[in-house]
């Protein structure tokens, strides 16, 4: 993802928050054991947790609520944020398709202490963000105010 410019945005609108280092996105995005994904539905969404790995700039998501996969067959826009309601990261983007990648396989197991089976779940699905908003904010449900923002979108 581009890195975000001098001044902070928050929600695309500039402010006075101090910028947001896109290196403690990064390291959120690779931590995170929960990614919570939402996908575009006729229906009401429901926020799912899922496991999945961040890698080059790519998000890989093990996905295998059938609700899920036919809300992403029929419209590939997903979001996903991470768990934390003051440190957060949202990733808003679209599905490009899927891999069982021997290499993402292999990240995915070795992050989770798992052996992950492409014939039993299905293949990792891969999220091309779109834009990704971040903040950190301080106090008891982030009530003392926000205090580093970000957003980076992608070039393509």
């Amino acid at each position: 993802m581009p890195r975000a410019g001098q001044r902070a945005l928050f929600y695309g609108h500039p402010t006075d928050h101090e910028p947001l280092a896109w290196s403690w996105v990064e390291a959120e995005l690779v931590r995170s054991g929960t990614y919570w994904v939402v996908a575009r539905s006729s229906g009401h969404p429901h926020p799912r947790p899922v496991w999945g790995i961040w890698h080059e700039d790519l998000l890989y998501l093990s996905i295998g609520t059938p609700a899920i996969q036919q809300a992403l067959a029929d419209d590939p826009v997903i979001t996903a944020h991470l768990e934390s309601g003051t440190d957060v990261v949202i990733v808003e983007g679209e599905v490009t398709g899927s891999t069982i990648d021997v290499n993402i396989v292999v990240a995915y197991d070795e992050k989770y202490d798992w052996s992950y089976d492409v014939a039993e779940y299905g293949p990792l699905v891969v999220v091309a963000p779109s834009k990704i908003l971040a903040w950190q904010a301080v106090g008891w449900a982030g009530r003392e105010s926000f205090q580093r923002s970000g957003m980076w979108k992608s070039s393509g």
